[in-house]
């Protein structure tokens, strides 16, 4: 580990690649320390492959991501970290974040990676002594769970190896799908370490009209639970939100968000390359001319982009009203489980919506809301809901990606 992080890597890099157009607030150029940009992880873990090599001068077999909250539960399995010897400190679940953001805690604040570096040297050398009956099968949860919820992220260039990750679901893609689908990423940029002090839900109304035709509202809330000037924290939140919805929804009205001044984004840098990935994306960007949202297509998704900023102790609520490229898919009457359940003569349709969440992201309260028309029913749901006057919810904490199916009756 770099004693100054992701950063040491970017003067090796001879070659000038521009920046996503939205990290131009930071830096024009895109460097090693910005390549985790997609929430697809194997072409972010492509891509971060790619400024290693050319930035550190040695190849790798894959990209392996770790996040905070992993280190957090293997810690409160393993016991603390005794790094006195180092710099004075016993890392223990409780206080390996605040240890880990805070310079203070640093024997040379210039290198602020130093302590993540000393750390994973320790854990390396005491976790073999660690691993005991007692503790085996709370460490093999704890990487189970890491894998589940994606604070481990895994791509391996061995093809046999990858296509093991891909069937059990651990490789962090954004995932195909026919139904109605949603993912809400959210990108900090220059927004201080305030990420965790922001509490996120998302509400997702759907509305069926009578034809069949799919309208959804989403909202969401950010709250900045951060106390104005607290350590590292008590600054401005400043995100780019990305909602990635079916590709072809068309965007019928949004609102809450927030740009920053334009002053403050740096010029394209000369000289640069572009990157394909990035230009396949913006050259087909078209912006809301209402709302400013920023709508292009990527990894088979529609894509509804712009800034959001919170203040501590400020909440933001950010709405967004679309319809679906498609009406509810019709169930084929033949298929003999169908028939036995439901009749041969039903006039059946089937919803199902798709909620990716974030890699690396902690709890998110979602709510899913379903509203029928008068001439249809519910006969169906896999997640056994209640249902009531023709609308059915839904909640989730969104600790892993979250699957709602029904099918539903439309009545003569």
């Amino acid at each position: 580990v770099p004693e100054g992080g992701s950063y040491d890597l970017q003067g090796g890099i001879h070659q000038r690649v521009a920046a996503p157009q939205p990290l131009h607030l930071i830096n024009s150029l895109w460097e090693f320390q910005d390549s985790n940009w997609w929430p697809d992880w194997p072409l972010s873990a492509k891509k971060i492959q790619w400024f290693f090599e050319n930035g550190w001068g040695s190849s790798v077999d894959g990209v392996i991501a770790i996040d905070p909250t992993f280190v957090e539960n293997l810690l409160s399995v393993i016991g603390p970290i005794d790094m006195s010897d180092i710099n004075g400190q016993i890392v223990t679940a409780e206080n390996f974040y605040e240890i880990a953001q805070n310079r203070d805690n640093l024997r040379d604040p210039n290198k602020p990676k130093t302590i993540i570096k000393d750390l994973v040297e320790k854990i390396t050398e005491v976790l073999p002594q660690r691993i005991n009956f007692d503790n085996f099968a709370g460490i093999a949860k704890t990487i189970e769970d890491g894998l589940a919820q994606k604070h481990i992220l895994l791509n391996i260039n061995d093809s046999e190896v990858q296509n093991f990750i891909k069937s059990n679901g651990w490789d962090g893609a954004i995932k195909e799908t026919t139904g109605d689908y949603l993912s809400v990423i959210n990108t900090n940029i220059a927004g201080g370490k305030t990420d965790r002090k922001i509490r996120q839900s998302v509400a997702h109304e759907t509305e069926i009209t009578p034809d069949g035709s799919i309208v959804n509202t989403v909202t969401i809330k950010r709250e900045h639970t951060a106390d104005k000037g607290e350590a590292y924290a008590g600054v401005r939140n400043v995100n780019y939100l990305r909602v990635y919805v079916p590709k072809g929804s068309e965007l019928i009205s949004a609102g809450g968000f927030s740009e920053p001044d334009a002053i403050f984004f740096d010029d394209p840098a000369l000289g640069a390359t572009e990157d394909d990935d990035i230009a396949l994306a913006e050259k087909n960007t078209q912006t809301d001319s209402v709302s400013g949202v920023k709508i292009y297509s990527e990894f088979n998704k529609t894509v509804f982009a712009n800034w959001t900023q919170v203040d501590p102790g400020q909440t933001i609520n950010i709405i967004l009203k679309y319809k679906l490229p498609f009406k509810m898919n019709s169930v084929k009457q033949q298929q003999s489980l169908l028939k036995n359940l439901f009749g041969e003569n039903n006039d059946l349709s089937a919803y199902s919506l798709l909620v990716q969440k974030q890699p690396g992201s902690v709890e998110t309260y979602f709510t899913g809301t379903l509203s029928l028309p008068p001439n249809m029913e519910v006969m169906w749901n896999n997640d056994l809901n209640e249902i009531e006057n023709n609308i059915l919810k839904i909640k989730s904490d969104l600790k892993t990606d979250f699957y709602w199916g029904l099918v539903i009756r439309k009545n003569q």
